[in-house]
């Protein structure tokens, strides 16, 4: 058998709990902020790797700190996330090479690769889950703030953040808001009503943000991010606070929707919806959002299949597309476009059937595994399975109508908080076992 590593020290427990805090605090309502709990989480990460080099030494101390454990048994489910994460990075470096690509398409594939360490260093340490529950609170109530700061205060027609567009804002805002709400039900289950109060506050803050980005797209992921929260959570011992904490909510939302200018944005923009895909069906105009999606699309699609195994370069699917559009077979209006605005159709077309596989399965392998404990007996178990079950299928359902993992924000956001969730309802599972344990005894 191999030697077993040390225990990281207990400070470095401290580290990471505060890089998860700062990442969630800082995500959305500070520019580029996601960088600065990054950056801590990526130190901490390599630091546990360093520290823990010499078998079986016991730090100092460790044994007397509250942050320190045992190192957690390393899986085949920890081996596979971490394989699956290397193999989207390895796909988008060769698919740069082949092309020929510049090394600017390189750096979202690099941030599937320093998402091993932190992945790693957060299974080896306690994380302190109040910690990162005050700070993705927190960390909503400072977005609504910026939400409302840009809307009423200095006049803009939809709320965008610091992350470039309204449409990851939001949909980052929906996805936050939902494990708030999620701690939220903990937090009542266990009558922990100050908790409770915090975190359904924070949850009505990110769905103001939300709703103040006035963004479509986000409304895809509702009925997952529903069906999820119902397997988890829905006991008869639990269904009076569940039933408060939804007529909160509903009663909320409609009057932010009746009273706030945001509600006539967004039913403007949702009727908008309609009236674009009527004009592209029947009038074949690519020019509006939807019909420019749908163009996109197209053109993607007729060129895939002439470079399955690793797609097209950059610059060589400009070259291609504008014969395309020569040729009349898509609209001009689609050479205007940055990208496909479809993560799977994005990836298919630079990094073929290689990079979509590789991506499809980190989807649902992920999926599949918080799904496991969604039925699990523990409430903190099956609360923490529901949070992280609900980022790859929202990422997935954010991902149809734009390359939301085509941006700092978007990549860093997923992978840290993927790495996150699963590092928590690991350490949540455990604690339950040898609780369980410890009763028989």
């Amino acid at each position: 058998m191999p030697p077993t590593p040390a225990a990281p020290p207990a400070w470095l427990s401290t580290w990471m709990s505060a890089g998860a805090a700062l990442f969630f605090l800082l995500m959305l309502s500070v520019p580029s902020g996601y960088s600065v709990g990054g950056g801590v989480l990526l130190l901490g990460g390599l630091a546990v790797w360093w520290t823990s080099r010499r078998p079986g030494c016991q730090h100092p101390g460790a044994e007397h700190t509250p942050g320190a454990q045992a190192p957690a048994p390393w899986t085949a489910e920890d081996r596979t996330l971490c394989v699956l994460l290397l193999a989207i990075f390895a796909v988008n470096a060769l698919a740069v090479l082949w092309h020929g690509d510049s090394g600017k398409y390189l750096d979202q594939g690099t941030r599937y690769l320093l998402a091993v360490p932190i992945l790693a260093g957060l299974r080896r340490i306690r994380l302190r889950l109040d910690w990162l529950a005050c700070g993705l609170a927190l960390g909503l109530f400072a977005t609504a703030g910026v939400a409302a700061w840009q809307t009423i205060g200095i006049g803009l027609a939809r709320a965008d953040g610091f992350v470039t567009s309204a449409i990851p804002f939001a949909d980052m805002a929906l996805t936050m808001a939902f494990w708030c709400l999620m701690g939220a039900a903990l937090a009542a289950f266990g009558r922990r009503w100050g908790w409770t109060t915090l975190l359904l506050a924070g949850s009505l803050a990110g769905l103001y943000a939300m709703m103040a980005a006035a963004t479509r797209g986000s409304l895809v992921a509702l009925p997952i991010l529903l069906v999820l929260a119902a397997i988890a959570l829905l006991r008869r011992a639990h269904l009076r606070p569940l039933l408060a904490g939804i007529a909160i909510l509903a009663a909320a939302a409609a009057i932010a929707l009746s009273t706030l200018p945001i509600g006539h944005i967004a039913e403007s923009r949702y009727a908008a919806a309609l009236d674009e895909w009527h004009a592209y069906t029947q009038q074949g105009d690519a020019t509006n959002n939807v019909g420019s999606r749908l163009e996109a699309w197209k053109a993607a699609l007729i060129s895939i299949p002439e470079r399955p195994l690793l797609g097209w370069g950059h610059e060589q699917y400009d070259a291609h597309l504008q014969e395309l559009i020569e040729a009349g077979r898509v609209a001009p209006f689609v050479g205007t476009l940055a990208n496909t605005h479809n993560q799977f159709v994005e990836i298919w077309l630079h990094q073929g059937g290689l990079g979509l596989v590789a991506f499809l399965a980190l989807l649902i392998a992920s999926f599949w595994y918080f799904c496991r404990r969604l039925r699990a007996p523990d409430p903190a178990v099956r609360v923490l399975a529901c949070c992280g079950a609900a980022l790859p299928a929202a990422f997935a359902a954010y991902g149809l109508t734009q390359v939301i993992l085509g941006r700092n924000n978007g990549v860093m956001f997923f992978l840290v908080s993927l790495a996150v969730l699963w590092a928590a309802m690991r350490q949540a599972e455990r604690d339950a076992a040898q609780a369980k344990a410890n009763h028989r005894t």
